[in-house]
Parts: C-alpha cells; sequence; structure tokens
C-alpha cells in the first residue's frame, strides 16, 4: 500500500483530516511572527514509519514518558502516539489554522483507540514552549531550520527536572546540529528517521 494510500485509510479509519502538504507561510503567516521564516512544511507523518520508530522505543520507555510532538500539525503523530500507553501526549504547534485542526481531530477520532487517556494540544512556539519534567519521546517531522532546531534542542534539554530523553527525528535533515549538544546518544535509524537518547 502506497504512503498515500495510507493516509487516506488512516483518515478514513478514525475519521479525520491529517492528509495533506502545506506550507505554514500560506496559512496565517501574520499569526506565527519569525518562526514562520524557519518552519518547513505540514505533511502527515507516513503511519508505517511513525509505528516503526515507536517500536525501535526500549521497553519501558513509553509507560514511563511523555510524548510531545514538535510541530503538532493536524495531530496525525498524536493520534497515533495515542495508541500506546504514555503517561500524556501533548502536541506543540504555533500555526492557528493547524491548531484548530487538530484540536477537531482529537474531538472526532474514536476514544476506544487510545491507550493514553490525556491527549491535548497547544498552540506555542516550539523554541520556548516549557517542556515538562521527567522522562519524555520527543518526536519531530523535520519541522523547522537548523536555526530554530538548535534553540529547541536547547529548550528540551534545560527543562527543569529533565529525565531520560528519546528523541524520534523524521527525516532528520538538520541532523548536524544534534552534533553539537554532547549529551545525545545516537541509537541508529528507523521508519525513515534517526533515534537518540539523553540520559
Amino acid at each position: 500500500m502506497s504512503e498515500r494510500s495510507q493516509g487516506r485509510r488512516f483518515d478514513r479509519d478514525y475519521n479525520v483530516t491529517t492528509h495533506a502538504i502545506l506550507f505554514l507561510s500560506d496559512l496565517d503567516p501574520e499569526m506565527v511572527g519569525d518562526a514562520g521564516a524557519h518552519a518547513t512544511h505540514y505533511q502527515a507523518v507516513p503511519v508505517i514509519e511513525f509505528r516503526a520508530m515507536i517500536a525501535a522505543l526500549p521497553p519501558g520507555a513509553i509507560e514511563d514518558s511523555t510524548f510531545v510532538d514538535v510541530g503538532a500539525g493536524m495531530g496525525r503523530a498524536l493520534l497515533l502516539a495515542a495508541e500506546h500507553p504514555f503517561k500524556q501526549v501533548v502536541g506543540v504547534e504555533i500555526s492557528p489554522a493547524l491548531f484548530e485542526v487538530a484540536c477537531d481531530n482529537l474531538k472526532r477520532a474514536p476514544r476506544e483507540k487510545r491507550r493514553c487517556r490525556d491527549v491535548r494540544v497547544v498552540r506555542a512556539d516550539a523554541r520556548m514552549w516549557r517542556y515538562p519534567p521527567g522522562n519524555l519521546v520527543v518526536f519531530m517531522f523535520n519541522p523547522f531550520d537548523g536555526e530554530a532546531l538548535r534553540v529547541t534542542i536547547g529548550s528540551i534539554l534545560h527543562r527543569p527536572n529533565p529525565g531520560t530523553t528519546w528523541l524520534l527525528y523524521h527525516t532528520p535533515v538538520e541532523e548536524a546540529v544534534l552534533e553539537e549538544f554532547p549529551q545525545w546518544e545516537p541509537l541508529g535509524r528507523s521508519g525513515g528517521g534517526s533515534i537518540y537518547v539523553a540520559r
């Protein structure tokens, strides 16, 4: 089954709209400030590839962690993450238009598919958002350029009371930025992305 067919099937099964390719600058440029200059484009993560990255996490990492999707878009990764028993699933999205679609999708998606009961999306700049303490699984689908990634990674690593942080970086175009942070230990690749841990 092609990636496009998988996306459409996901939307049909979940009664949501996530399958699209959109540029942030075309949606609401006046509302996102300078973040729009650093953003790439919205494209929903391929379902099979996301599931492969989650499956690559070690046993116990999910149950003890909060999942954060940096650049949540329309919420597909949130719904897929909620199929697992994370303590909480949070999407961070700066675009008002995408935020509204993600909120609507969370309301419409069938709750019986969720093993995590606390699923939410917040409208915020991921560079400056207050990342929660404790263990995190952070997912990024190439959301922005190297400059914004550098600031975001700093915010994640320097949050209060950090625990173990797993980074699932799909389409890691700016992967060289991570080499600037010695805290990250590369664990390999899976599902079209790179996986790191900071302990």
